[in-house]
């Protein structure tokens, strides 16, 4: 039997599908803890050795302290003082955050729910690429309840390398929206009902909600794609089509009339939500232009990123000098045979109404994700303003991470459809899941005891009067993000406003307040930070030699209009602070 494709003609029990539901979910489980190991073991205590594992911890921790005391500040957090829609800076995480919320207000601990929101997002996407196989070839390749393509998208398109080179990335990783969005579509180019249409439309709005990129590119690859999905339909014999589809007397395409309906009113029913969500990020842009061309060019993919993956990878690490940072592409050596193998299929007949668009959101995919490297994305940032606001086409390679997951899908369906059902079909099901694991294995790292408690002076602070803080040391424009992620994570704490702050976007006032602050405390320097009304100055000891430090403060102390207040001696955070007199 050839693989079908569409609406599930077997039925099984509730109580068989929940199982089903449950071995996947726990598989996907495994594989997330093998895959970004040693994450899941140390998740009380660890997070990425980087700065946006701060800001993810610090994003949170602003959502729930906005939605439960003042929601109308939500895109207005007291740092870069005195900007405002400062949350719109980057990805404000709002799902993340609303998940996050209920626990933080009970007062679970902030770094082990990050964590937890964090690897939600690849056990999600594997969830939601098995999903959209499970309904796409409901036959191809079944065993006893185990439905082995399926199994080999979500492992692809959950675990590949991409999602380990963006580990400190909350939003990066949340896109199990992209699977729940073309599994919609598919039913929707079915069965013509408005439901599904609305359906789409509300996976779309979440993953914005989520992921602002990848919004933005899974529309972009819909845009494309979706055509190419409706026209092979089209060109798809009726019986053929009716085989594929699992259905009975009936073609497996909705008239494309009904069809245009349903995506209208699912269109017309989130854009209010999206236009609302997207208002401060739009006004944003609108103040501070886009990003640079020679940004957008640092973070597009090069040919060599298909090649390459990041340097934790155990099997192919030594690759990871052939990409970019942030842009390492390749998807395995299984993954990429067991594409071509579908590919091979469709010159054969097979999965004619499938195939052609996953195909095409695989390739353009590919080269959007290489950015200003080639002619297309020139031609996108020219017609698509909206695009400038994004730095990164690199990140297109999760939506090339889930064409290429369906691709490998077929082609592992295909294969599988060639056995008899029962051992040999497990045998060859496992051995794929198997080496698409050993591909994947990572050891990530390094990972860091970040320090959870408030520190003593914030708790210092909050005794005192209101006034904006700043803390030094303090970047170069030159050399950001510097400590800044570090000062805006435990800023929170104190509940003053914040002079530094720590974002995918660093404000022009702000960038002229560090070049004013080269020369503190003298020259411009006092009258740029009581401009932007600055009370308090928090000196970091430990970040300074100790005879350094001791002519700082001494300079400090006998600069008029500054005047010492504390020593705070905290084992972890030992600050002098200071105020600036008006």
């Amino acid at each position: 039997m050839v693989p079908g494709e569409g609406g599930n003609t077997t039925r099984p029990s509730r109580g068989r599908a929940a199982l089903e539901w449950l071995a996947v979910g726990l598989i996907f489980a495994a594989l997330t803890t093998v895959v970004t190991w040693p994450s899941v073991p140390r998740l009380m205590t660890h997070a990425p050795e980087h700065h946006d594992a701060l800001f993810n911890m610090w994003r949170l921790s602003w959502i729930a302290e906005a939605l439960t005391t003042y929601p109308s500040r939500l895109f207005d957090p007291p740092i870069f003082h005195p900007a405002t829609r400062v949350l719109a800076f980057s990805d404000a995480v709002l799902l993340q955050g609303l998940l996050a919320t209920p626990w933080l207000a009970a007062g679970a601990p902030l770094l082990p729910v990050t964590n937890v929101v964090l690897l939600l997002g690849p056990w999600l996407s594997a969830l939601g690429a098995y999903l959209l196989v499970r309904d796409l070839l409901p036959e191809g390749g079944q065993a006893r309840g185990l439905h082995w393509p399926a199994l080999v998208a979500g492992t692809i398109f959950g675990f590949l390398p991409y999602r380990i080179e963006h580990i400190m990335h909350l939003e990066l990783q949340w896109s199990q929206w992209m699977p729940l969005a073309c599994w919609g579509l598919h039913r929707t180019v079915r069965t013509g009902r408005v439901r599904d249409g609305v359906l789409t439309a509300v996976f779309v709005l979440g993953q914005f909600l989520s992921c602002i990129y990848y919004g933005v590119f899974l529309v972009l690859a819909l845009a494309v794609s979706a055509p190419v999905l409706v026209l092979a339909r089209l060109r798809t014999p009726a019986p053929t089509a009716r085989a594929e589809a699992g259905t009975s007397g009936r073609d497996g395409q909705a008239p494309l009339l009904a069809i245009t309906r349903a995506f209208l009113v699912g269109a017309l029913v989130t854009i209010g939500p999206l236009l609302a969500y997207s208002a401060p990020y739009r006004a944003n842009q609108s103040a501070l232009g886009g990003r640079g061309a020679h940004e957008i060019a640092r973070w597009s993919a090069n040919p060599g990123a298909f090649l390459s993956t990041p340097p934790d990878n155990r099997l192919y690490g030594a690759t990871a000098t052939l990409g970019i940072p942030e842009g390492r592409l390749f998807p395995g050596i299984t993954a990429l045979v067991l594409a071509c193998v579908a590919v091979w299929g469709l010159r054969r007949g097979r999965l004619a109404a499938t195939v052609p668009m996953y195909v095409v959101m695989t390739v353009v995919s590919a080269v959007l994700a290489m950015g200003t490297n080639t002619p297309l994305y020139r031609v996108a940032l020219a017609l698509l303003p909206l695009l400038r606001g994004l730095r990164a086409p690199a990140r297109f390679g999760m939506v090339f991470a889930l064409g290429l997951a369906v691709l490998a899908a077929a082609g592992a369906a295909t294969l599988l459809s060639r056995l008899p059902a029962g051992r040999r079909r497990h045998a060859l099901g496992a051995c794929l899941l198997a080496a698409l694991t050993l591909e994947y294995a990572s050891n990530v790292g390094p990972l860091h005891a970040w320090v959870q408690r408030p520190p003593l002076y914030a708790r210092w602070l909050r005794q005192q009067p209101p006034g904006a803080v700043i803390d030094l040391p303090i970047a170069r424009a030159r050399s950001l993000p510097h400590y800044e992620a570090e000062w805006t994570f435990h800023g929170r704490t104190h509940r003053h406003p914040m002079v530094n702050g720590y974002s995918g976007y660093f404000p022009r006032d702000y960038i002229d307040l560090l070049g004013a602050m080269i020369e503190f405390p003298r020259g411009a320097s006092l009258d740029a930070l009581r401009r932007v009304g600055t009370r308090y100055v928090v000196v970091h000891e430990d970040r300074y030699e100790q005879a350094d430090f001791l002519d700082f403060d001494g300079r400090l102390r006998r600069t008029p209009g500054i005047r010492f207040l504390a020593h705070v001696p905290d084992p972890d955070y030992p600050v002098s602070i200071y105020t600036l007199e008006p």
